[in-house]
């Protein structure tokens, strides 16, 4: 029988200043450096919301405001905001456990073995609960030449809507493939990668009643055989055993989070200490998503990469264009205003900032649910997962829109390259290098309709750059790269082409010198041959001739 839980719900109040006791205030507090950020955690200030984007809204007594003042924080007094009122209401059978979610996942791919599959990508830290990942595609045992959109949930586990949607997502792709033509096309074009549950250690502590606010994983710190420890059981910013799974992550781990283990922000003992980052970060390594979602709760905005040390991300422009497109296709539960967009923080170790920084995924992390809630009663559960389901969706069809792709591959072997792409308009040296698909050679890069300059690079092959590529709207734009390990035209294999390769050449041809290196270095004109005609051609072209150009020779 599953467990009767409570939760939360609202009664909506507004009151004109928040006040929450004398001289105690709400306040939301502008993050311009990372020392107020820093001053807001030493200061021990109490959350109303996550502070992963460019602001914090706390509760602050005044003596907390006079220092901010004398650090020149700025902040604002909040003029309304909503005073939570804890009811009791028996938790709806609709949510999942965890063995609900495993059992419906394996279902699922029984009885739509040629579309879905299920695997395990590891286990949770301290319960060794499985996790798993769910793929959906035509050809779903194939690793095909399609784009990747990843989604994931509940990395904090009282954020069980994660969850849900992510479950729900997998039922309308299934039921309706074959139906629907949209969601056919999406199906059998893309490769769609689901975990519905990454901290099920932690969302089993909150099914199971032991603490309906626990965010972290159930790692035991302490090491006393006793989990789920905490210091107070009545709001998600209770120090408590655990790590959070979002701090977690190899990505600027220094800057982000607490150190402090009890902390609600604990970021672990090292980068990616836990074992649930460890099987996600070993799946998302190997898929590389184009674009990602990673659900969270609460406050109806997307958070979108990066603010970084004051700058926004390399691809700032299109990674804010389908942040906005993405929150405008959701709807908050007031039913009048769409979803909003901030910036998450890039130097903390969050699954968004990783992805992106590490991987070149365009991760986004929506906070679903209206403040302050984390498990709705099911009027409002169905139509948060409607509204959401209609950002899966758009994302989904972004996948297949605006951009630059194409095959890296060499025509000397017929075999595809892995090599650095960089596109120069939006290049940068912070992020790590991206790299064309091992098996197809295959690059993607979501971008702005524009002029763009492509440079290809490999240890192997001699880089080249295509400049005033034009990416056109609302559509794909493709451009393959052939890479060679020789410059056609340069007979010396001096890499320049110049007057010596003529001489080189010439000498070649009269007896008295050896042959170029590949021989096809000389074939200026590429007929796949050398002859006297290829020095004709170079001296041509240093006239201002056509360049050299390579032959179809394999």
């Amino acid at each position: 029988m599953k467990p009767v839980l409570y939760f939360l719900i609202i009664i909506s109040i507004i009151i004109p200043s928040l006040v929450f006791g004398d001289g105690v205030t709400a306040i939301r507090v502008y993050f311009d450096t990372p020392d107020i950020r820093q001053a807001c955690y030493d200061l021990n200030l109490r959350p109303l919301t996550e502070d992963i984007g460019i602001y914090g809204d706390f509760i602050a007594s005044d003596k907390d405001i006079d220092f901010l003042e004398s650090i020149q924080a700025r902040y604002e007094i909040l003029p309304e905001h909503l005073l939570p009122v804890i009811t009791e209401i028996a938790i709806d059978s609709i949510y999942h456990t965890y063995e609900e979610t495993v059992f419906e996942l394996f279902a699922y791919a029984s009885y739509y073995p040629t579309i879905a599959r299920v695997e395990s990508i590891g286990v949770s830290q301290q319960e060794q609960r499985t996790i798993y990942a769910f793929k959906v595609s035509d050809n779903v045992q194939v690793d095909e030449d399609e784009p990747v959109v990843y989604f994931d949930g509940t990395h904090h586990a009282c954020e069980v809507m994660g969850l849900e949607i992510c479950m729900a997502l997998i039922d309308t792709l299934l039921e309706n493939y074959g139906l629907d033509s949209n969601i056919t096309y999406l199906v059998d074009s893309t490769e769609i990668w689901i975990v519905p549950l990454v901290n099920p250690d932690g969302h089993s502590a909150v099914i199971d009643s032991i603490s309906l606010f626990w965010r972290k994983n159930g790692r035991d710190l302490n090491g006393n055989d006793t989990l789920y420890e905490y210091e107070c059981n009545d709001w998600w910013t209770c120090y408590t055993e655990g790590v959070d799974l979002n701090r977690n992550y190899d990505w600027y781990w220094e800057y982000g989070g607490s150190p402090n283990p009890w902390s609600y922000y604990y970021r672990g003992e090292s980068p990616g200490s836990e074992a649930e980052n460890q099987g996600l970060t070993s799946l998302l390594e190997r898929i590389k998503p184009l674009l990602s979602l990673s659900y969270h709760s609460y406050g109806e905005v997307i958070y979108c990469p990066w603010l970084l040390m004051g700058n926004y991300a390399p691809d700032h422009a299109a990674l804010y264009n389908i942040a906005q497109e993405l929150a405008s296709s959701i709807m908050r539960e007031n039913g009048h205003e769409t979803y909003g967009v901030s910036f998450a923080q890039g130097r903390s170790g969050m699954a968004s900032n990783w992805q992106y920084g590490h991987l070149g995924s365009f991760c986004y992390l929506p906070e679903t649910v209206k403040y302050p809630d984390f498990i709705i009663p099911p009027d409002r559960y169905f139509n948060v997962i409607r509204e959401n389901l209609n950002g899966c969706f758009y994302l989904l069809e972004r996948a297949h829109g605006t951009q630059l792709t194409g095959i890296v591959s060499s025509p000397e072997t017929g075999q595809p390259v892995q090599a650095e792409i960089r596109i120069l308009e939006v290049y940068s040296d912070i992020l790590d290098p991206r790299i064309s698909n091992n098996t197809y050679g295959r690059y993607r890069w979501l971008l702005l309709p524009g002029t763009y300059t492509l440079q290809v690079l490999s240890e192997d092959f001699i880089d080249v750059t295509f400049s005033d590529i034009n990416v056109r709207d609302n559509g794909i734009t493709v451009f393959d790269v052939d890479l060679y390990t020789y410059v056609v035209g340069d007979a010396n294999g001096d890499r320049e082409l110049n007057g010596n390769d003529v001489t080189f050449l010439i000498i070649y041809f009269k007896g008295f010198g050896s042959p170029p290196e590949p021989l096809l270095a000389g074939d200026a004109n590429g007929n796949c041959r050398l002859t006297g005609s290829d020095v004709s051609y170079l001296v041509a072209y240093f006239k201002g001739g056509p360049p050299p150009i390579y032959g179809d020779c394999w």
